[in-house]
């Protein structure tokens, strides 16, 4: 044998691997669990950033919303004597209320005809009032005596 092919013979027989020479891929990957690993660690980092991200992103749209008190005033029904519970007026109560081009007085009656209270402090000759307003009766008042420059009170 020639030195040529003896050389030949010994770097194929120091570099032959069973598969390498087949005919259907160029690089035959002899690690394939390598592979494996790093792509489930990077599909469990992935999954880590999207729920991390879906989380951050609930916290941030539901940051503002606060729950909903439990009712601490609710009085148990008594079973030996009627009950003669005097219903206090819903200031606090969120309720929808909207005006178009109205006067003070007939907005006044509206707003104790809504949330069944009585104002105080209103005077006449004040000008005509359009709003769409949702919310509670003292902020309700407290902004038409912002923008009118108005003293109504809700009497307790």
């Amino acid at each position: 044998m020639t030195d040529k092919i003896k050389h030949s013979l010994d770097f194929v027989v120091k570099f032959y691997r069973p598969g390498a020479f087949r005919p259907d891929g160029w690089f035959i990957d002899s690690n394939p669990s390598f592979w494996r690993r790093h792509a489930v660690a990077a599909s469990v980092i992935g999954i880590a950033l999207i729920a991390a991200a879906a989380a951050a992103t609930f916290v941030v749209l539901h940051k503002d919303e606060a729950p909903t008190p439990a009712p601490t005033n609710v009085a148990a029904p008594s079973t030996d004597a009627p009950s003669t519970e005097i219903e206090l007026p819903s200031v606090s109560e969120v309720k929808k209320i909207e005006f178009n081009d109205a006067p003070l007085p007939e907005v006044v009656k509206s707003i104790e005809a809504t949330y069944n209270v009585k104002i105080s402090g209103q005077t006449a000759g004040q000008p005509n009032l359009t709003l769409s307003y949702q919310g509670s009766a003292e902020d309700l008042v407290a902004t038409i005596n912002d923008l009118l420059g108005t003293n109504l009170s809700i009497e307790k």
